[in-house]
């Protein structure tokens, strides 16, 4: 499995219309970040330490999910691109309210959707909202189903830890 280096380096093609992460001369991982979602068009900026810590406390949190290690990479570099997107707004109508808690960045988190939950990573962190990487898909209330590798902003009342219990109701 591939290991964060000194030698990789962010950059934006224009030809393609994406942000890349240059891995090496045969080895290059295209984001689904195109112009207008960055905040800045990175040229041959290299990885540093920061991005690695990051890289690896990512892979930590993803460890415990059946995914294989290509995928946990993927998601791991899509998150990692995150520090170039633009801050969006919210998407917190297209799910409801779950029993408020505290997650924590890099922290796994559920997401309900129509169809069931999803699973998502906590890559940012404010006072009101979360930005999560969805690790898989979830269909929205409105309908719309949102892509895993997708970004999506929240407010915090929209997530709950993705290892809480589920509280049920008893009767006598």
């Amino acid at each position: 499995m591939l290991t964060p280096s000194e030698r990789w380096s962010w950059t934006y093609c224009p030809q393609r219309d994406r942000l890349l992460l240059d891995i090496s001369e045969q080895a290059q991982f295209c984001s689904h970040l195109t112009s207008r979602q960055l905040t800045v068009l990175p040229v041959q900026q290299r990885f540093a330490i920061a991005e690695a810590e990051l890289f690896w406390q990512f892979m930590d949190s993803m460890e415990s999910l059946p995914l294989s290690d290509e995928q946990r990479l993927e998601f791991c570099l899509h998150a990692l691109s995150y520090q170039y997107l633009q801050l969006q707004a919210h998407k917190s109508w297209y799910f409801p309210e779950q029993v408020t808690s505290r997650v924590q960045f890099a922290e796994l988190v559920s997401i309900v959707g129509t169809a069931g939950r999803a699973v998502a990573l906590v890559i940012a962190e404010d006072t009101d909202c979360v930005s999560c990487l969805m690790l898989s898909d979830v269909q929205t209330l409105a309908g719309k189903t949102i892509k895993a590798a997708t970004t999506v902003r929240l407010l915090r009342n929209r997530v709950s830890p993705l290892n809480q219990p589920t509280m049920l109701a008893r009767s006598a």
